[in-house]
């Protein structure tokens, strides 16, 4: 596997998840979302770079060396008053698509010297109960460049 960098990894998923209709990318970092105007909001999203881990022994610097990274998608869906129930369904198949292209094996883009897996998500209300905000984690293992 050919090395890819933690920036090139955050893009990549950040553009994947773009294709969906109607969605807008924060303009915030991740760990900023929760500053996101109400304007732009409602399907909105940012991608997030955690923590990385040595996968294993294989540090060498023409090969890089091989990481299991921690990588986080958060994503807003607007809840009307008026329909609540309705609204987290639809904020619950939201982060079924998400899900969905981010794990999309097809997208070879995505795919290229990176591994992705789904390892939790979680959803929460807004204080406001205006938005539902669902957490998305994912595990890449990828080699990362060393020279």
């Amino acid at each position: 596997m050919a090395t890819v960098q933690l920036s090139a990894i955050r893009s990549r998923i950040a553009t994947a998840i773009g294709t969906i209709s109607g969605t807008k990318i924060s303009p915030l970092p991740y760990q900023a979302f929760g500053r996101t105007t109400n304007t732009i909001a409602h399907k909105g999203y940012a991608v997030g770079i955690g923590g990385s881990n040595a996968a294993d022994d294989r540090q060498r610097t023409t090969e890089g060396a091989m990481l299991s990274t921690d990588v986080f998608v958060v994503a807003a869906y607007r809840i009307r008053p008026k329909d609540q129930l309705i609204d987290v369904d639809n904020a619950l198949d939201f982060e079924n698509d998400i899900i969905k292209k981010v794990l999309d094996r097809t997208n070879t883009t995505l795919y290229q010297n990176l591994h992705l897996k789904l390892i939790s998500s979680q959803r929460q209300l807004t204080d406001s109960g205006e938005y539902m905000l669902s957490t998305l984690s994912f595990e890449g293992l990828h080699f990362i460049p060393l020279q």
